[in-house]
């Protein structure tokens, strides 16, 4: 990627419907639209006893420094608004009622279903959701071509699906400074990206130690190692 063609950036998410669950890293979110149209998304399935070694790299337009050894995206934990409405819990329903359908086989084809487990397993799960008119994040990359990944991302967070988190429009907006990884403060930098833990973060402050995913997959077991999330 030409550094001419970085630019500091302020990315919004507009938002049409409650937001399900916790908004994606944006990193992860291009990632996930890149690996689509390259086909890689579809070329196997990724488990968390996948090596990492073995899936290909998505050369996504953000760009990266090095933090404590390891080389991190430009792109700044999701940052969500003041909720327009306190927060509420919805229950994610899922049921198939056997004792019906088994009405509509001849008695020799009904068979047994399995119903505690699988793809029919049935499900009374709860859910967060909040309504917020936006999510952003800021990030240091190619505008145009994170535009054009992005327009095709129609919904972020949990349960898209289903109407959760679909997205009006992606707004870009140029800022003077890289807010992506740390931003100044009262004289101090603070920490605006989950990063990973060690002596570079000994002059930054607004973080709390935790252990988890660095990087894209950020479930994957590989990714995970001590952590500096920003608070």
């Amino acid at each position: 990627m030409e550094h001419s063609k970085l630019s500091n950036l302020k990315v919004t998410a507009w938002l049409l419907s409650p937001l399900a669950g916790d908004p994606p890293a944006l990193d992860a979110a291009l990632a996930w639209e890149l690996s689509h149209r390259l086909g890689s998304k579809h070329e196997r399935k990724v488990l968390r006893d996948t090596p990492l070694e073995e899936l290909p790299r998505v050369p996504i337009p953000v760009a990266q420094r090095t933090i404590n050894g390891v080389d991190v995206y430009c792109c700044s934990n999701p940052i969500l608004p003041a909720p327009l409405a306190p927060d509420w819990v919805e229950h994610i329903n899922k049921r198939i009622d056997t004792t019906q359908f088994a009405l509509l086989l001849a008695p020799k084809e009904r068979k047994n279903l399995l119903i505690t487990s699988g793809p029919y397993k049935m499900l009374h799960r709860p859910q967060r959701v909040r309504l917020i008119d936006r999510v952003c994040w800021f990030a240091r990359g190619n505008r145009r071509e994170m535009s054009k990944l992005l327009k095709s991302v129609l919904a972020i967070g949990q349960h898209r699906g289903i109407g959760y988190g679909l997205v009006g429009y992606w707004d870009f907006e140029e800022t003077e400074q890289d807010y992506s990884i740390f931003a100044p403060c009262h004289s101090k930098k603070i920490l605006m990206k989950t990063v990973p833990a060690g002596e570079d973060l000994q002059e930054v402050c607004g973080f709390r130690s935790s252990f988890g995913g660095i990087a894209a997959p950020y479930w994957h077991p590989e990714n995970y190692r001590e952590i500096a999330i920003p608070c």
